[in-house]
């Protein structure tokens, strides 16, 4: 495997999300896992998420995505992946299914990076604007802490010498408390727990997994924040994760005009700059082809046209990056912004790499 990262995301996966498998949550008035057990109930949940991560994704997934020219994927997991028996929830074990996940890796010469993508009491998400509601409780929930450095280490001693572990991240986009001015404070989780946790997590992970993988953190949508971070000779191969995203934020412009689309680009680059001139080699961890269409006349073709550009606009702008994961290899409305197959699988291979 050559050292560029090409890879996409398996969101939905094993947390499973009604933006990419609406059925799971059809006629059950939930938004999210924790609230589709409480709909059904913790053994048809159970019954329902078995059934799920059997047929999700498959081996042909895999085979598919070495094809196109990919050559790794990002893995979210929830800090119940070895299962977990709780007073008011039940979650299975996701353990048998990573296994899958790194045999078809090794078969199709893929890597896999494991991504801890939830934690007790909510990590809040960075990607998400001011203005949304994201719970980021992790930091004082009883326990929380422990039991994400626990998952943490059991995937390093499980899959740490694997051929087909790229690396582990630590936390997936948490909601950073950051300062604006002298008196507005961000809600969030304080930068000193995440820095400690970071920290503590290298280590533990680092003693059942060699150099030569790769440690992971976010930048929850602040680079320069880390500018000064893991600087000790102790600290190898770790790596910044940004997400990069178009579609909400008051950054966001039309990219029907060539000033929107430009615009864009230039500010996934002033990231990536920001980002890389920390010193850590960076990964764009998250991105898609999704972006305002202020122009109502625009067609569906002419929609997937402009989203054509702007996905192989973008992908040259990531040069500056170790790497990439596209938001997401698949979903079930085949959604073209963000279904991998559509927005990447027309692309030239030449585009790709």
């Amino acid at each position: 495997m050559d050292d560029r990262i090409r890879g996409v995301n398996l969101s939905g996966w094993f947390i499973p999300e009604p933006w990419v498998t609406p059925s799971l949550y059809a006629a059950t008035g939930a938004s999210n896992a924790s609230e589709l057990q409480d709909a059904l109930g913790t053994a048809r949940y159970n019954e329902r998420v078995r059934q799920h991560y059997e047929t999700f994704i498959s081996e042909d997934d895999f085979r598919r995505m070495s094809l196109i020219g990919l050559n790794a994927v990002r893995l979210p997991v929830p800090w119940y992946a070895f299962g977990s028996q709780e007073d008011n929830a039940s979650y299975i074990s996701v353990i048998d299914y990573i296994d899958r996940a790194m045999e078809w890796a090794v078969k199709y010469d893929m890597r896999v990076l494991l991504d801890l993508s939830t934690v007790p009491g909510g990590q809040g998400d960075s990607n998400d604007s001011s203005a949304t509601d994201s719970v980021a409780e992790w930091h004082s929930s009883k326990n929380g802490r422990h039991t994400a450095l626990v998952v943490l280490e059991r995937l390093a001693e499980r899959y740490g010498a694997s051929d087909a572990l790229l690396g582990i991240e630590l936390l997936d986009t948490p909601r950073m408390r950051v300062r604006h001015g002298l008196l507005n404070v961000s809600d969030g989780i304080p930068s000193h727990y995440l820095r400690n946790f970071y920290r503590d997590a290298y280590e533990l992970i680092r003693a059942h997994m060699p150099e030569d993988k790769i440690v992971v953190f976010s930048a929850s949508g602040y680079p320069s924040e880390w500018r000064h971070f893991m600087r000790g000779d102790k600290y190898k191969n770790v790596l910044m994760d940004v997400h990069l995203y178009h579609y909400r934020d008051e950054f966001a412009q039309d990219i029907t005009s060539p000033r929107g689309l430009s615009s864009a680009i230039l500010r996934n680059k002033h990231v990536l700059k920001e980002a890389t001139t920390t010193g850590f080699p960076v990964i764009v961890g998250e991105w898609s082809g999704a972006a305002v269409f202020a122009n109502s006349s625009v067609t569906p073709e002419g929609r997937t046209a402009y989203e054509r550009v702007f996905v192989a606009n973008q992908l040259a702008s990531f040069s500056v990056a170790r790497g990439w994961f596209f938001q997401t290899w698949k979903t079930e409305k085949r959604i073209p912004a963000w279904d991998a197959r559509v927005a990447l699988g027309t692309l030239e291979k030449a585009m790709i790499d």
